[in-house]
């Protein structure tokens, strides 16, 4: 690709930090490494081949995607290890097999049904499916009681099926989004690791054919915020890590610097106490981010110049519509500083969902554009009958 000027491209867009991006995959490396855990980070926050290829480089020992259409892209990418990580539903099971016949797919249940079908689909492909049994760490979205009987029983029935292999347990601490402090984001990752060992245990203490291969946790801010991880977890599956965002910023999982991740978008208005940007909801997305008090809402931090890892407090993107975002101006000297299409950098609240609405990132080196990376959001067209 022939490298661009910043000013060159066509806003708004996503701006990659390239020595960002490596740092940040390095340090997830290195820290699995050192506690000698399997890495199989979570794609949906890039979707992008570019970045599972050094991701793997790097040691990824597989790929963690949260829809099919993930998992059949990668596969076709030449990535031979992935999880599924939702769990299954009776509608998806048949294109899973199909794409477990080419590659080593893991598939999540949570109950009896889905055990059950899952079985009996296996059963008619002729296929023996790989399934990790979802547990409820403190999230409380899916995932069984792992301190409940029922537990147990799952695995029985996984262990003792014809068609289906028991690989281990797997769970998500999504609620460490919600923690307000970094105290409280350390005790959730505590919490999430010593609900994975003592399940563990207990499967193995039942019945030796119960025994987990596969221990799997992950979340960006409590692997951040982690330095030991403890013994008997085999996996970490972290994604935003990447790109960070200012959610994780908020939550301390990362500094200002570490975020890769950075939206550009041009002033198309400049009024009397506001300006208009070209980057709204449907490039910005309308999460709002972690916040304590109402005033603090916002979609998205404006630095200070493109240069600057410091944002303009001044600035604030209080509203957006479609194609359009608000920005209301506090200061009259920054504010007279602005010029119409001139160009500010934002850092989205979730970079998972901001890369969701984009098509490509274009790679940033010392100010410039060196290359630019698909997004690879494909969806397949569903004929229906009516």
């Amino acid at each position: 690709m022939h490298c661009k000027q910043i000013s060159e491209i066509v806003t708004p867009c996503l701006l990659i930090h390239k020595n960002r991006l490596m740092k940040n995959i390095e340090r997830m490396a290195q820290k699995a490494k050192q506690n000698r855990v399997a890495l199989c980070p979570h794609i949906k926050t890039h979707k992008c081949i570019e970045i599972a290829e050094l991701q793997r480089e790097h040691g990824a020992t597989g790929l963690t995607v949260s829809t099919l259409d993930e998992a059949s892209i990668f596969a076709d990418a030449g990535f031979n290890h992935i999880t599924y990580a939702v769990p299954i539903s009776s509608n998806k099971i048949d294109t899973a097999l199909d794409i477990a016949y080419r590659i080593e797919l893991k598939l999540l249940v949570d109950n009896h049904q889905a055990i059950e079908t899952l079985d009996e689909r296996s059963k008619e492909h002729g296929s023996i499916s790989d399934v990790l049994l979802k547990v409820d760490c403190g999230y409380h979205r899916c995932g069984v009681d792992p301190d409940s009987y029922s537990a147990i029983k799952l695995v029985k029935k996984i262990v003792e099926s014809n068609h289906l292999r028991f690989r281990g347990i797997l769970t998500h601490a999504g609620h460490s989004y919600d923690a307000k402090t970094i105290e409280q984001v350390k005790k959730i990752a505590h919490q999430e690791q010593q609900v994975m060992v003592n399940f563990a245990t207990k499967l193995e203490n039942e019945n030796e054919s119960f025994k987990p291969e596969i221990v799997s946790i992950g979340s960006t801010p409590t692997i951040s915020l982690t330095d030991k991880i403890m013994e008997g977890i085999t996996e970490i599956r972290p994604g935003n890590y990447v790109f960070y965002d200012y959610s994780q910023v908020k939550l301390q999982s990362c500094k200002i610097e570490d975020c890769a991740l950075t939206i550009l978008t041009r002033v198309i208005g400049k009024y009397e106490h506001h300006l208009v940007i070209d980057a709204g909801a449907t490039s910005l997305s309308k999460d709002l981010g972690p916040f304590v008090h109402e005033d603090e809402k916002e979609y998205g931090k404006i630095y200070a110049n493109y240069e600057n890892d410091s944002f303009e407090s001044s600035l604030r993107i209080d509203s957006i519509s479609q194609e359009h975002g608000k920005v209301r101006a506090t200061s009259p000297s920054i504010f007279e500083k602005i010029e119409f299409n001139g160009m500010l950098r934002i850092l989205p609240n979730h970079s998972c969902l901001t890369a969701n609405l984009h098509d490509a990132y274009y790679i940033v080196d010392d100010s410039k554009i060196i290359d630019q990376w698909k997004i690879r959001r494909d969806r397949p067209i569903i004929s229906a009958c009516w």
